[in-house]
């Protein structure tokens, strides 16, 4: 399976070697993040366009009405060595993800957007996960819109600030999607969503994901301009119900409330975010108390050729007796994928971590971006987590801090308006406590992708 899956990445990138540069000329507009978010009314009125590509991303269906499709395949060959830090533990394998939607806007104020995934995993050692096998609908969303305020409602992706709490899970093979709906009051300075969705577990299988309220989420989400691009503040409330977490402390039905402020904006050369976010509620009969503090900065010099230079660090509450009757672990909700690097190691809950990195952004559209980032735990009673914030591996029998350090380098280049590649290497060092609680072996990740979007 290895060489299948080898072989099949290949033929891949000749592919996207042959289309090397081939932009044809014509000014096709930027994919957004999240697709959901693109609008191509008025497409139609660009002469220059080629006849295939206007039929497909804007079929006018009368006035201020039209039809958009639209489309994203990733291909991701991984390679590991020594995984979960055991010697001899080797795998490769290639992920796939192909996604399609359809964007129905009828008049200025009603649009509706459906968008279909799969995923598959070849060549992994064991069970596929239920994130990489299975066909299902990924979004199904419909919007009614005024001038200042607009209704979401259906199955949707969803991203909030720094993508600490509510992010889509880029970086991991398939992504969040979450069912209900929000109310959005936007104003040139000031945003306020009001929200309430139930999480949408993946299931295998063609079609079987289903509305569950094992997961629930709700809440208000304002973003305030004070100074635009220099001065911002976001202001939020999350409640999260969750029948079956996993913490150090056991699994019982939770009930957390999370409040949380972020300062954020650009000040010349110096890029800045700062987060802080307080939890209380109840875990089964025990209380909760978690929270976490962030910060991260970037300068970018004047001169071209010289990097960003980056710095995080942030402490993550971590549980500091089992069993006491009140759980300290902080609980990350629904985080980015790799949360300190594509390499999805080390989760954030019970954590404190220090980051530097150096990113350049080079002609010809490459960026090349170093990083090293260094990790301990917060609470010597609690564990480490996964970034989606289920236990890893247990802590209570060991009195080491130190977990261990991870090197890391991105490269990345967009080829043409469509196809984009990108070349990673990790090498995460185990510390003491690692070396304690595992075999403790170098864990090294090389990973190579190719994302085509339409």
């Amino acid at each position: 399976m290895y060489k299948q899956c080898l072989v099949y990445w290949l033929v891949l990138c000749g592919t996207v070697v042959s289309a090397w540069g081939q932009n044809g000329g014509y000014p096709y507009p930027d994919f957004a993040f999240l697709r959901g978010d693109e609008n191509y009314r008025g497409l139609d009125t660009v002469d220059q366009l080629p006849k295939a590509w206007h039929r497909i991303k804007w079929i006018p269906l009368g006035q201020h009405s039209g039809l958009s499709f639209g489309g994203e395949g990733r291909s991701e060959l991984q390679i590991l060595r020594q995984e979960a830090w055991i010697p001899d533990n080797h795998d490769a394998a290639l992920f796939q993800r192909l996604m399609g939607h359809a964007d129905l806007q009828l008049g200025e104020r009603f649009r509706t957007f459906v968008q279909l995934k799969a995923g598959k995993a070849f060549g992994r050692n064991g069970d596929p996960a239920p994130l990489d096998q299975g066909l299902d609908v990924h979004q199904a969303f419909m919007v009614w819109r005024e001038a200042q305020w607009r209704i979401e409602i259906g199955r949707q992706e969803l991203r909030y600030g720094s993508r600490r709490l509510i992010a889509v899970r880029e970086g991991t093979n398939i992504r969040h999607s979450f069912d209900g709906g929000r109310f959005i009051v936007e104003k040139p300075k000031l945003r306020i969503d009001a929200l309430f969705y139930a999480y949408n577990l993946q299931d295998p299988g063609v079609f079987t994901n289903r509305v569950t309220d094992e997961q629930l989420m709700w809440g208000t989400y304002a973003v305030w301009a004070l100074k635009p691009q220099k001065i911002n503040l976001d202001l939020y409330y999350l409640g999260l119900r969750n029948n079956a977490p996993r913490f150090a402390e056991g699994s019982e039905r939770e009930l957390r409330h999370s409040f949380g402020f972020r300062h954020w904006g650009n000040w010349g050369a110096i890029r800045y975010n700062t987060e802080g976010v307080l939890q209380f509620g109840s875990f089964g009969s025990s209380s909760i108390f978690g929270w976490t503090l962030s910060n991260e900065s970037y300068w970018r010099p004047k001169t071209s050729w010289m990097p960003t230079l980056g710095l995080k660090a942030e402490i993550i509450s971590g549980d500091r007796a089992l069993h006491d009757g009140r759980l300290e672990s902080f609980n990350p909700l629904y985080p980015r994928g790799g949360y300190f690097g594509l390499l999805a190691l080390i989760g954030p809950v019970n954590l404190m971590d220090i980051h530097p990195s150096l990113e350049w952004s080079l002609s010809g559209g490459w960026s090349i971006a170093l990083d090293w980032d260094f990790f301990w735990r917060h609470q010597l009673a609690d564990g480490i987590y996964f970034p989606s914030g289920r236990l890893n591996l247990a802590g209570d029998t060991s009195t080491e801090r130190f977990i261990g350090h991870q090197l890391g380098m991105q490269v990345g280049r967009p080829i043409n308006a469509f196809w984009e590649v990108q070349l990673a290497a990790f090498y995460f060092a185990p510390g003491a406590f690692l070396k304690e609680v595992t075999p403790g072996e170098p864990f090294i990740q090389l990973g190579a992708s190719v994302s085509y979007r339409f």
